[in-house]
């Protein structure tokens, strides 16, 4: 990813006035947007966690019952189709806008195993002890769970695969860090270890190991900051809007061994960029 400043050339970028951050801060979905923040624990799913979950089986990424087709599944799907911040988006990095933004802090101590194959990704559940700071604001990780090829791109290029872990706050709200991976010479090995799980290779299999603990510090990148974000959507039904996305600008790779392994698990499991309309796009460097 370029690391160039926010006056190089290539990479024009207004630096985000008082006025501009302002309404920024608004178009972030803090909580004086909370009656479209998804919730984690409204009725209509437990935010991500739920969207991806078993009870969610009437959609998939097929024709008949993909993204195109989300909205015609069931009523409380229509944000699908007419919601206007949705996600995923493709960031186009001549037109973000640089910010005196917060640095993320994460803080993941090593979490108990515990993994599944929900039918629509692989996904690791987190117990209550992670979380993610963003100024004053205070997150707890739920999960995080995989896309192949990714489903944010970055000026038209989309990466191998992403992972999201997924946060709530105490009143529900939902940030989403987003890591892109691409294709690389190493191996990672704990996404390896992961892969190497028979059971999660069918819909429905499971591996709980309370014994077994896994470092999701090791599914991040060195370095958090920069990031880009923007206000956007859960990438799953119910699409629920409101969602504060965090996509970092440094990756991690895979080699090409691991890439067929998620390929043969899950692949296409990724639902198309959406319009941004009349979202910001801001950049922490």
């Amino acid at each position: 990813m370029p690391t160039d400043s926010l006056d190089s050339p290539g990479h024009h970028r207004g630096v985000v006035t008082r006025s501009w951050l302002a309404l920024a801060v608004l178009a972030l979905g803090l909580p004086l947007a909370a009656c479209t923040t998804p919730k984690a624990n409204d009725a209509s799913g437990d935010a991500e966690t739920e969207a991806h979950g078993a009870g969610a089986a009437d959609w998939d990424y097929s024709q008949e019952r993909g993204p195109e087709r989300w909205a015609a599944l069931d009523p409380s799907y229509v944000l699908a189709r007419v919601g206007g911040s949705q996600s995923p988006i493709d960031i186009v990095t001549k037109d973000v806008h640089g910010a005196d933004l917060p640095e993320l802090v994460i803080d993941y101590p090593p979490q108990p195993l515990h993994v599944l194959n929900n039918g629509h990704t692989i996904e690791g559940l987190s117990t209550d002890t992670a979380t993610l700071r963003f100024g004053e604001h205070l997150y707890t990780l739920r999960q995080f769970h995989f896309h192949a090829p990714s489903e944010h791109q970055i000026d038209g290029e989309t990466a191998e695969a992403e992972v999201h872990f997924v946060h709530a706050d105490g009143e529900g709200h939902l940030a989403v860090v987003a890591v892109l991976f691409d294709e690389g010479e190493a191996e990672h090995p704990e996404i390896g270890e992961l892969l190497k799980i028979e059971r999660l290779s069918e819909p429905g299999g499971e591996l709980h190991d309370p014994d077994r603990l896994i470092d999701f510090h090791r599914f991040l990148p060195d370095h958090l900051n920069p990031y880009y974000t923007y206000a956007g959507s859960l990438t799953t039904p119910p699409a629920t809007e409101g969602v504060r996305w965090f996509v970092l600008r440094e990756r991690l790779h895979l080699n090409r061994e691991q890439i067929e392994a998620v390929r043969r698990v899950y692949y296409s499991n990724n639902r198309p960029t959406q319009p941004l309309n009349a979202r910001l796009v801001l950049i922490r460097d």
